[in-house]
This record gives structure tokens, sequence and C-alpha cells, in this order.
């Protein structure tokens, strides 16, 4: 038998008469008097209950308190609640104590809580089911002590807690029906349906929290006819920061390259951004903006993905996205935004001599027609020179001269790049199936560009 005794009985002569105190119990603001018997009730194997007392001396003259104790196995009087005893109470004063009964096997347990003038039964039962314990980051705590708490979760994640349901009896005993309620908390796995749970053996199941917004959430978890509370809050975790790596051959007009996106460290949720393709042309350049310069999909912004444990982002399923540098020189700058970070890289595209893509000879009886397509970055061509040449690879007369600044000046103002298509038709005295071939020469402000020689 367990005997807790606080204080010591005064000499003869000292002690107080019976019906001079009265016992208590406090709960909150309501205080009740316990006459004989007080009951803790069904408490779970393990678990720990606590009740708060006062004894108050009830007569009209002080009185000197001078023991109490406790007996039965799983009662107790905690020594930082203890009166210190013996103490002198006034008329209608109080000293208060608390009780504490835990107990891990099932049972009915019985013992008595006595002082001056009066001798209280204590009473608590230990049901004969399963005990619940979860595992935190540094061991197990009974679910009966507490909230099972997650603690701060960033949005989009998903962590579990095992739960472990202990067998402390001689007998077998089924898994009671298990349930979760309250947003954010479900049942990630559970014991097989009638499962059992064999003496000192145990059944495991996992909690899931699964946060959609930054709130704090609260749950319970229902095991049988006990219910235990869960609790998480959702937070939003800052993004990491973006970085820009773009794959480009030659940083020049009319060319295909790549941008992906990476991250400082690991993306702790999920989150969308944007890349976006900004240009400043040369301030000589008339004409619009180049809607060349874009990426592959359209336009000259995009979105990307990033994904919770990934370092970099994704558009649709892919790391990169392929873009245009467009055909006007300037300077073409990248900007990537995920939630309020950012990152900026540039490309100078410098002024070239004007580019030929594509050329075309096209022969009828009187005469003999040069198609050109290509593109001019600075938007400044002009002279233009024509060479014909006969099946023998020898030039026929002299280089054929024009100058179509005028023409190229104002088509490129009201283009919106540096794109053009050329088409010139040159008359022919005689015989048109002499000319054979032809070469172009076009010149803008950076220098001249001549056609590789095509055949009609």
């Amino acid at each position: 038998m367990k005997v807790t005794v606080l204080g010591a009985l005064l000499a003869a002569g000292a002690w107080p008469a019976l019906g001079q105190f009265q016992l208590y119990a406090v709960n909150g603001s309501i205080v009740q008097p316990v006459a004989s018997t007080y009951d803790f009730g069904s408490v779970a194997p393990g678990a720990s209950v606590t009740a708060a007392f006062q004894i108050t001396n009830i007569s009209t003259q002080p009185v000197m308190l001078n023991l109490l104790t406790v007996t039965g196995i799983g009662f107790s009087v905690p020594p930082a609640s203890a009166p210190a005893l013996p103490v002198s109470l006034a008329p209608q004063q109080s000293t208060g104590f608390t009780l504490i009964f835990q107990a891990a096997g099932p049972g009915v347990y019985s013992g008595a809580l006595n002082s001056v003038g009066m001798a209280i039964t204590l009473l608590a039962t230990v049901p004969v089911e399963l005990t619940g314990e979860w595992v935190t980051g540094t061991g197990t705590q009974f679910l009966s002590a507490g909230p099972v708490n997650f603690g701060s979760v960033p949005v989009g994640q998903s962590p579990t807690v095992e739960v472990v349901l202990l067998n402390q009896t001689s007998a077998a005993l089924p898994v009671p029906p298990l349930s979760v309620s309250g947003a954010g908390f479900s049942l990630a796995s559970q014991p097989a349906a009638a499962a059992t749970v064999q003496p000192s053996a145990s059944a495991a199941l996992e909690l899931q929290f699964s946060p959609t917004t930054a709130a704090a959430y609260t749950g319970t978890l229902a095991i049988g006819g006990q219910n235990f509370a869960l609790s998480g809050t959702g937070v939003i975790p800052p993004l990491p920061t973006p970085s820009i790596a773009i794959a480009l051959a030659e940083p020049d007009s009319a060319q295909q390259g790549t941008i992906a996106v990476g991250l400082s460290a690991p993306a702790q949720t999920q989150a969308a951004g944007t890349v976006t393709l900004s240009f400043v042309p040369e301030t000589s350049i008339p004409g619009g903006a180049d809607t060349g310069i874009a990426f592959v999909t359209g336009g000259q912004s995009t979105a990307f993905n990033v994904y919770i444990g990934q370092k970099q982002g994704v558009f649709g399923s892919a790391n990169s996205i392929p873009f245009e540098t467009g055909t006007t020189a300037g300077v073409l700058t990248v900007t990537v935004q995920l939630g309020s970070n950012t990152a900026q890289q540039s490309i100078t595209i410098l002024p070239a001599v004007v580019g030929v893509t594509a050329a075309q000879g096209v022969r009828s009886a009187n005469s003999v027609e040069v198609d050109l397509t290509g593109f001019d970055n600075t938007r400044t061509a002009g002279a233009l020179s024509f060479t014909f040449f006969d099946a023998l690879g020898n030039a026929i007369g002299a280089a054929v001269q024009a100058n179509g600044a005028s023409d190229f000046a104002a088509y490129f103002q009201n283009s919106d790049g540096g794109t053009f298509e050329l088409k010139a038709v040159f008359p022919v005295v005689g015989d048109t199936s002499q000319i054979a071939s032809f070469q172009a020469t076009v010149s803008n402000s950076t220098g001249n560009s001549t056609s590789a020689r095509t055949s009609f």
C-alpha cells in the first residue's frame, strides 16, 4: 500500500476538534464539498489525471491543520502542491493541494485521503482497453496527456505521425473503431478490420496533416469511445531565391536559346512563377517593338511551376523553355518572378550585317527575278548589288547597283522587327536561259553581306 504523509501531529492538547474542517473539490470557479468519496472516473491506461482540492476551516476559531495523508496505488499529492504542515487557518481560510491518479494496468483502484476529522475514499477505474501513444520527435507520449501536435507544417506538405496501440493486459484485445475528424486531418493508414492485439503486442496507425491555408487547425482522433485532440498549424514558408540559366550559342539576332530557372534551396511548398522577356532596342533603330523576341510557345511571358523538394522550375513537363532573340539590335532582359523574389539577366545583341536567310531566282522569257528573305537588326539597309553568272560561273557584265535606302526606311518605320522580303525584277534583252545564277549584296550601317550563289 502506498502512503503519502504530509505534516505531523502536534503535541497533545493542540489537536483541533472534529468537524472544524471541510474538504472541497475545485473545478475552475466551481467549488463543491466532498462528503465521503471522490471518484476520478475512467482513466486511460498510463494517463495522468489531476484534481484540485482545498481544505477550509469552517469553524469560528483559528484552527491548526496538521495532518494530510493519501494512500492507495496510483494516488499521490505532488510535493509542489502540498501545503506546508502544520498550518494555522483562520475562520473560513483555506489551503489548497492537488491529487494525481495514474496507473498503467487495467482495474478498479481505491485509496484514501485522511485529514483532521475526515476520511475520504478515492476511486478510479482503468478500463481493459488498448493504451494509445503517439511518436514525438523525442520519444512517445500518451494520447491522453495532451493533443497530438503536428507543429508548423508548410502548406502543400502532408507529414504523418505514428500512433501505437499497446496491449498492456493479459488478454487479447480487439482494435476498436478508428476515425478522424477535422479539416486537414486524416488517417493515412490503420490496422486491418477486426484486427486483434495480443498481450504485450501493439498495432500502429498513421495520422496525416495536410494544411491548405496558413491557419491553426484542430481535429479529433476517435478510438472506440475515447476522443483525443489533434492540432497543427499551416504556414507558408518563404520561397527559395530563383536564378537564371540561359543557354544561347551566340548573343546574336535570329537565334534560339533556352531559359532554365534554378532555386537556391529545395522548395518547401508548391508555387508558380513567371519568366518575362523585355527588350530595349538601340536608340537609333526606327520602327516598333520586335515581336520576334518571344518564347516559342508564344508571347513574352510564360509561367513555370515549383514543386516540393525540387531545386528548379518546371515548364509544363520540361526543365527549360526555348525562346527567340528576334531581329533587332539592343538589350534583351530576362526577368524571373517567384513570389516576392526576383532574378534578372541581360543579353546584349550587337548590331550586325544583314542576314540573308533565303534566296531564290525566277527566270522568265524577258526578265529574271531575285527574291531575298533576311533580317537587318540595325534597320538601316540601303545599297544593293546584284551579280549574275553564266553556266560556267563567269560574271555577266558588271554588277547591277541599286539604292534601296528609302524603300527600306519606309518599310522598317512601320515594321515590328528587322525581317524583310525583297523582290527585284530585272528586264533582260536576249536569251534569259544564259543567266544561270546570281549573288546579292545588301549593305547596312555595319557593313556588307553577300548571299550564297543561287541558281535560277
